[in-house]
């Protein structure tokens, strides 16, 4: 943040677009978990997603009042209800920081690994089966394999009926794939597995998301106008594509309404099938709702920022509100156009739910 040289004091010299632009970084939240809440919610996913956004809208209007009260501090939400502890517990005063600060930061390392995929997708993309280099690969290969070939008896075995000028047509096309896409695209330096988390991968899409996390701690260290100049051109380029990816489908009428009518649970988590509005199709529709909230909540950022805005108490309001807008926008159109295109099985694909 920046500072008056010799006070220590917060410099008030940001006005509430710089906050609003600060903010504009939330919409993309959208992708993290549109998989995920499709998943979990079934039919009812957009739903879920219009009325997460609805609460935190109307809960951005007691953020911008609290904001008001504590105009010389910074830090947002976390510090005002840290601020409310205090004459209760100053053990639980911290903890209130805390545990924003805990669910926040899951987000430079996600928005990292997520956009270090979409640059490997661009610069070294995966080719496809039917891409013409494949296929050309393919028929100079597929005398090479046999009944014998043993990635053939692996893969009949693992897909019992398959025959056998089918089971080698597939590993051949595999094969082809593998051969044909780039070694950066696949480099993994070392894989430490951790007891109980999962498999950590020192590989292409960490090299990269390390130097994006590096490039932001960079920008944000020069200071909050700073970043949030940085954050108006980055927010343009993300944002407008995003943009489209929403309304081109319902321009051009590709929204199958089938998609989004006959909101339904799933009757199982991941199912794909649609339940019934019983305990457990409740149950599954609010679990959806306690996860977009990470995402349709987080504009409450822009009052992060209060004590270094020009004019608090009309700025904060400013900031919060048009953040709020932007993010209805964005949380509304994202998860009704994907799931009126793709539907509720092309939603739980791999690719989706990683985000």
């Amino acid at each position: 943040m920046s500072t008056e040289s010799g006070t220590g004091n917060l410099v008030r010299s940001l006005t509430w677009k710089g906050a609003f632009w600060v903010a504009a970084g939330v919409p993309p939240l959208v992708l993290f978990s549109i998989g995920g809440i499709a998943g979990v919610a079934g039919q009812a996913a957009f739903v879920v997603w219009i009325l997460s956004m609805i609460m935190g809208f109307s809960q951005s209007f007691t953020y911008a009042e609290m904001a008001g009260m504590f105009g010389n501090k910074s830090g947002g939400t976390s510090v005002y209800g840290a601020t409310a502890w205090l004459r209760y517990s100053k053990l639980v005063a911290p903890l209130s920081v805390w545990c924003n600060w805990f669910a926040w930061s899951p987000v430079l390392s996600l928005g990292c690994a997520i956009a270090a995929g979409y640059i490997l997708n661009a610069l070294f993309p995966i080719p496809l089966e039917t891409a013409p280099a494949v296929m050309d690969w393919v028929a100079a290969n597929l005398a090479s394999y046999k009944a014998s070939t043993q990635s053939v008896i692996d893969y009949i075995a693992a897909n019992a009926g398959t025959t056998l000028a089918d089971a080698i047509t597939a590993v051949a096309n595999a094969d082809g794939v593998a051969a044909l896409t780039p070694a950066f695209r696949v480099w993994e330096a070392y894989a430490l597995n951790i007891p109980g988390l999962g498999v950590l991968h020192f590989n292409s899409t960490f090299v990269i998301g390390v130097v994006l996390m590096l490039i932001m701690l960079a920008i944000q260290h020069r200071g909050i106008a700073t970043t949030a100049s940085a954050q108006k051109l980055l927010a343009v380029i993300v944002l407008v594509p995003l943009l489209l990816v929403g309304l081109i489908p319902i321009v051009t009428g590709e929204i199958n309404m089938m998609n989004v009518t006959g909101i339904m649970p799933p009757t199982a988590a991941y199912s794909g099938v649609n339940g019934e509005w019983n305990v457990g199709g409740w149950t599954l529709f609010l679990g959806g709702m306690y996860i977009a909230a990470w995402s349709t909540y987080g504009f409450e950022t822009a009052v992060c920022y209060t004590a270094e805005l020009k004019d608090p108490k009309r700025d904060t309001f400013r900031a919060i509100f048009y953040s709020g807008l932007l993010c209805i926008v964005f949380f509304f159109l994202i998860p009704f156009s994907f799931q009126g295109v793709y539907g509720l099985s092309g939603m739980l694909t791999p690719g989706v739910i990683d985000g």
